[in-house]
């Protein structure tokens, strides 16, 4: 019966308007800031603190995606925090990785979509932006760490293999990548960026069917998914 724009005082559930991340952005927001803080290379925490900043409060909102993995309100930010919480179980598999030069990569490879994307505060994408058709986020990330490693005084070896793992994180040509991993942390992002937006992608479409079907076939799988009807456990040890 009545419509008024909201206002700043109301009380409303975002997630019954929008998609949103099923995390508050503050929170992930505050978990991102804590491992950057953790780096040990006083210019490489620099660098990351100072590209955060350049994204400014649209991290708060993007999403990570128009309409695939993390196509949500905050879905830059659930994307990012997956993919920490990734690295540093693989980083006690793996000790030969620089875990530091790795949680780096997670929290800029996908930062360029802020400037890839036109996207309002409910995190709905309307277009791509020129720079996003015509450069795409790839090139936005690495042109984004050149331009700030030039005003910090970054060395030269970090900055180029902080690009590198931007431009190498789709790992083949077809998928946007002028160059494929060529050392350890870049093909471990490439694998952490593949890992978390499939599991985004399988969990919302089998959210979608009931236990034991399978759902239509998925444009960016190009598969059917099943449905599991049981969760299969070890039995307990004697």
């Amino acid at each position: 019966d009545k419509l008024r724009p909201a206002a700043e005082g109301d009380d409303y559930d975002m997630a019954a308007l929008a998609p949103c991340a099923p995390q508050p952005s503050g929170e992930m927001m505050d978990f991102i800031l804590n491992r950057v803080d953790a780096i040990a290379d006083r210019e490489l925490k620099a660098l990351v603190l100072s590209l955060l900043e350049e994204a400014g409060e649209a991290l708060l909102y993007y999403p990570a995606a128009q309409k695939l993995h993390h196509a949500e309100r905050s879905g830059l930010l659930h994307h990012i925090t997956g993919m920490l919480r990734a690295a540093e179980a693989i980083c006690a598999v793996y000790p030969s990785l620089d875990a530091d030069l790795l949680a780096a990569g997670v929290v800029l490879h996908d930062l360029g979509k802020i400037h890839e994307m036109a996207s309002d505060a409910m995190g709905l994408v309307s277009e791509y932006t020129t720079e996003g058709l015509l450069l795409g986020h790839l090139v936005e990330g690495a042109a984004a760490v050149a331009r700030a490693g030039e005003k910090l005084g970054t060395r030269k070896e970090l900055v180029l293999m902080l690009q590198h793992m931007l431009i190498s994180h789709h790992d083949l040509p077809e998928y946007g990548s002028p160059r494929r991993p060529m050392f350890p942390e870049a093909e471990v992002l490439h694998i952490l960026d593949l890992l978390d937006a499939r599991m985004f992608e399988m969990r919302r479409e089998l959210a979608s069917v009931k236990p034991g079907d399978f759902t239509e076939r998925i444009w960016s799988l190009d598969r059917k998914l099943y449905r599991r009807c049981l969760l299969y456990t070890s039995p307990s040890p004697r």
